[in-house]
């Protein structure tokens, strides 16, 4: 399970390596939290063209070289070569000790997950499948920018297919941390519920955590800490000025909005995490019936369970396929399937006939949650294990 953090990156330094679509949608939602951004690319889209021209970002025109990680407080590898992705998170976070370091669709060279984000710019939803299954994740955004009338991070940077300016509308950046065997701090002066809280999160995480009275964490060295908590009242323990120097991410669970990052409230269901914030981290009436009600729709409706077949799956894919567009369009393809009559291939040659005069697709028991179709979800739900293997081996072996 990954950690959920809403970053601040006003003003902090990001950089992206790759000018593909993919490193586009990074771009946008570091720009729309107000992160300083430069992009390593010998080429890039439209809308990157067009935010270098208006001076939005800086634009380095090659290939990456060494040491061009060096001083960033994000790092993003966003391009279609291993070799490449690899040096850059190898140097950026083994080298330099980058803590926020993210290689696209490779989940073992991250320390943190992009979430699929909607806000209507007072209240923010993101959602996180742990890295499992990126198309899960696309559906249930797609699915709630239109139950809740809300944006999509990724519908913005184009208006009539032409691109646009992108504004710093000084929202949180949500991500979700890789924080397995990574060590991490929590100072207090006493024990309260919301630090049991995040305690707990940490550990069921698999983080390494230390709980330290803050009478004892006078002069602690953080080098090697990845995230810090304190609910200590000296807030000179743990100070912007020296997390900026050293690195490290710290949350003040008493004034959330004076660390550099906070925790919003999460709904689970095994590896599926929605997170729900006001953006002032202030809970409202409106916060809290939206936690009800998502709560309700997605914990303990087989939800977890479809996103843990598919992460099983995941690995066998990866290396099946060499491309990132390659593995979202099996995924999407497997995810999407609907059986008509018994036999496969006869159902695919129908399903393609029929998709080419409308769209059919699993709805996921999203916009009808008592469906009863024969698809991939409902075989999993239903614990019908075999049926959902041949599909993915006749998906498998027929792409």
């Amino acid at each position: 399970m990954f950690y959920p953090a809403y970053i601040d990156l006003n003003q902090r330094k990001c950089l992206v390596i790759g000018g593909g679509i993919v490193a586009e949608r990074k771009i946008v939602a570091m720009l729309i939290s107000g992160g300083d951004v430069t992009i390593i690319s010998p080429d890039g889209t439209e809308l990157i063209n067009h935010l270098a021209e208006e001076g939005a970002i800086n634009w380095i025109k090659r290939d990456t070289e060494a040491g061009d990680t060096n001083g960033y407080y994000l790092v993003c590898a966003a391009t279609d070569e291993i070799t490449t992705n690899t040096f850059v998170y190898n140097e950026a976070y083994n080298q330099n000790k980058i803590r926020l370091v993210n290689v696209v669709d490779v989940i073992p060279q991250c320390t943190f997950a992009a979430a699929s984000v909607v806000t209507d710019g007072e209240i923010t939803i993101s959602i996180s499948t742990s890295g499992l299954s990126p198309a899960t994740s696309r559906r249930i955004r797609e699915y709630l920018e239109e139950k809740l009338n809300v944006s999509s991070l990724y519908t913005l940077g184009y208006e009539n297919e032409k691109p646009t300016s992108i504004e710093n509308q000084n929202l949180p950046y949500p991500v979700y941390l890789l924080i397995e065997n990574r060590n991490c701090v929590v100072i207090y002066d006493e024990i309260s519920d919301a630090l049991i809280q995040k305690v707990n999160l940490l550990v069921n995480c698999g983080a390494n955590v230390d709980s330290i009275r803050s009478q004892d964490a006078i002069g602690l060295d953080f080098e090697d800490t990845f995230l810090v908590f304190t609910s200590a009242s000296d807030d000179k323990l743990v100070n912007s000025e020296y997390a900026e120097e050293i690195g490290f991410l710290y949350e003040n669970i008493n004034n959330p909005l004076n660390g550099s990052f906070y925790t919003p409230d999460i709904i689970i269901d095994d590896n599926l995490i929605i997170s729900i914030s006001k953006n002032n981290c202030n809970e409202t009436n409106r916060t809290t019936d939206l936690y009800d009600s998502i709560s309700k729709q997605f914990v303990n409706n087989g939800y977890g369970s479809f996103i843990d077949f598919l992460g099983k799956i995941r690995p066998a894919v990866l290396n099946r396929f060499n491309s990132s567009k390659e593995r979202a369009d099996f995924f999407e393809n497997l995810i999407n399937y609907i059986e008509i009559d018994n036999d496969f291939q006869n159902t695919k040659d129908q399903m393609f006939e029929e998709r080419e005069q409308k769209p059919i697709k699993c709805c996921l028991r999203l916009t009808d949650r008592y469906c009863t179709n024969e698809c991939l979800f409902n075989w999993v739900c239903q614990g019908k294990t075999q049926q959902a293997t041949d599909l993915v081996e006749f998906f498998f072996y027929s792409t």
